[in-house]
């Protein structure tokens, strides 16, 4: 009980001190760590070291990924490479709602960042008419990729804890399923009122198809190193880094230099955060909380559904869905779960619980709010709900694919 006691303390602490006083996620994570530690009755002497410890373990399982997405993004930004990819998308649907989605879609996996895809491509959205739709696709699309598609930090993190992990299986799944939901939500979103004013303008792009090299030669040796991992468990990390390496070299001089300066920068933001996450989770893990949680459902929650729920209080506490992926993964790989779930439900249920609250403690949220204009009903209504509801969705099918094993 004292652990239970001490970890909601502790997401009532993230809460304020994201949501409210919106602190450094670092300084908040690591703070949160430290005290749920002494709270929780683990040792004061190791509290510290022991955070310090679960922060490393994040750093060398997406420190790689994350740099080299960081510096892919910029070298698309300072090339301006990602006019023409927008302008291609846009030649198969002249949809907003698609075409964004289908951008912040496939922008998210080599960026390893969500939110960096959706500000990447939110100044072209601006060429439709109905800009917000554009808009609400993009966010929604970049999320849905970000939380299903292997590899991300988000689905790097999942896959920890799923035994025998098999990114071919587990992507036969998520793929289509992802794709499936992201229609829906274009479609859907195409459907409600339009805000245009006007006729779409012309964005002719200044560069050629090279500006999909950036894009395509990290995605196309990242799928090579999940078929063959030549480099073990760092193979997706050293084929990301060549990719990145590629992609720098179809700059000029200057802007490479540029690009890996600004990448540099922001992949150490990045990082810092995820870097938070895991001392709390190393400090969670040190104490008897996944024991106590876990009796606490009992019998009465299949264990299927376990990971989703914690996954929802999660979320809903500190927004991050990185930080939601690592803290739910470490529980259930200390747990019986882990063995009880199949990889590919238990996979599918953490990205749900990532999905499951995407409001108020959701950095996004407030990006996708400030770009749109919109008031805080609308985003909860054309941003936070579908993806409820595609959260929703998701479990569904981790259910019907774990009871029918």
């Amino acid at each position: 009980m004292q652990t239970l006691i001490a970890f909601v303390l502790v997401l009532i602490f993230i809460s304020l001190a994201t949501v409210r006083y919106r602190l450094n996620p670092f300084v908040t994570l690591f703070s949160a760590a430290v005290v749920y530690g002494v709270l929780a009755g683990v040792p004061v002497e190791s509290v510290v070291g022991i955070a310090a410890e679960g922060a490393g373990k994040i750093f060398a399982l997406l420190g790689v990924v994350v740099f080299a997405g960081s510096v892919i993004a910029k070298v698309l930004e300072k090339g301006r490479f990602q006019e023409r990819i927008f302008s291609d998308l846009r030649s198969f649907t002249h949809r907003p709602a698609l075409t964004g989605g289908f951008a912040g879609f496939i922008l998210a996996v080599p960026f390893m960042c969500c939110i960096t895809a959706f500000i990447v491509i939110s100044p072209l959205l601006s060429c439709f008419s109905d800009k917000k739709k554009a808009i609400y696709g993009a966010a929604i699309g970049s999320t849905l990729s970000f939380s299903l598609i292997y590899p991300t930090p988000v689905t790097i993190a999942a896959a920890s804890a799923a035994q025998g992990f098999s990114a071919g299986e587990y992507m036969t799944v998520a793929l289509p399923l992802s794709i499936v939901l992201l229609l829906a939500v274009g479609i859907g979103i195409g459907r409600q009122k339009s805000t245009a004013e006007g006729g779409d303008m012309v964005c002719a792009p200044e560069t050629g198809r090279r500006a999909w090299i950036p894009l395509l030669l990290p995605l196309a040796l990242t799928a090579a190193a999940v078929v063959w991992p030549v480099f073990g468990k760092g193979s997706i990390s050293a084929a990301l880094l060549v990719g990145m390496a590629g992609a720098l070299l179809v700059l000029a001089p200057d802007l490479r230099y540029a690009a890996l300066k600004d990448g540099t920068k922001h992949a150490g933001v990045i990082i810092y955060d995820l870097c938070g996450a895991g001392a709390l989770g190393a400090t969670i893990m040190a104490s008897t909380f996944a024991t106590d949680a876990f009796a606490l459902f009992g019998d009465a929650v299949p264990p299927v559904l376990v990971p989703f729920l914690l996954g929802i209080l999660l979320q809903a506490a500190q927004g991050s869905r990185v930080v939601t992926a690592v803290i739910t993964a470490t529980m259930v790989l200390s747990s019986d779960y882990a063995t009880a779930i199949g990889q590919v439900p238990l996979m599918l249920m953490i990205a749900a619980g990532t999905l499951s609250v995407s409001a108020f403690s959701d950095p996004f949220f407030w990006v996708v709010r400030n770009a749109s204009g919109d008031s805080v009903p609308a985003v909860l209504w054309r941003y936070a709900l579908p993806l409820s509801a595609a959260s929703l969705v998701i479990a569904a099918v981790a259910v019907i694919i774990e009871m029918a094993v």
